[in-house]
């Protein structure tokens, strides 16, 4: 009688495990391709709330944000992110801490663009602030546009448009542009 009790508490668990297993490999969202149709159709694309993304190269990480909402859009091989708040690493071992409303990475490489209200603080100094920012990681090259302000002391810039390093040591300004030092 005791091992028909423990046989059947054996068989129930390893049914519970599998079922759980099961669950977690297939359960999750996936792209789905739907034909609606005359000549119709369309992709379904997973979708993740609260994560992490990260880009490593070589062992060293590039970039790490976490995000609010992750869209992954295999047809364009693109992930749209929302609610993004991370770091970006630099070569010299400084980094950007980095705050947006929504912003995308290609899938294949290690480049991205943000907006809506855009923050970038350097932790060894300097601030960006501007409604889009492309980061091109091989080059460390920043490109901002609308409303642009880069704080470095003493200075202050401001313009439509501007590309700088990620250290905000080169700078180039166009639209509207004004430089400042200190409170002159």
């Amino acid at each position: 009688m005791n091992n028909k009790k423990v046989i059947l508490s054996i068989a129930a668990g390893i049914v519970v495990a599998g079922s759980l297993i099961a669950w977690l490999m297939l359960g999750g969202d996936k792209p789905v391709n739907v034909n609606l149709g005359k000549g119709v159709s369309a992709q379904l694309n997973a979708s993740l709330k609260n994560s992490v993304l990260q880009r490593e190269k070589d062992g060293k990480k590039l970039w790490e944000f976490t995000v609010a909402e992750v869209i992954n859009d295999k047809a364009q091989n693109m992930a749209y992110l929302k609610g993004i708040k991370g770091k970006v690493y630099r070569k010299d071992g400084s980094y950007l801490d980095i705050v947006a409303e929504k912003g995308q990475a290609a899938l294949n490489k290690n480049d991205f663009a943000v907006e809506g209200n855009v923050k970038a603080v350097l932790n060894t100094g300097g601030e960006l602030y501007a409604d889009k920012v492309a980061y091109n990681q091989a080059k460390e090259l920043i490109t901002a546009t609308g409303h642009v302000k880069l704080v470095k002391e003493p200075y202050t810039a401001m313009g439509d448009w501007a590309q700088t390093t990620s250290a905000f040591q080169k700078l180039k300004l166009k639209g509207n542009a004004k430089v400042t030092k200190g409170g002159e």
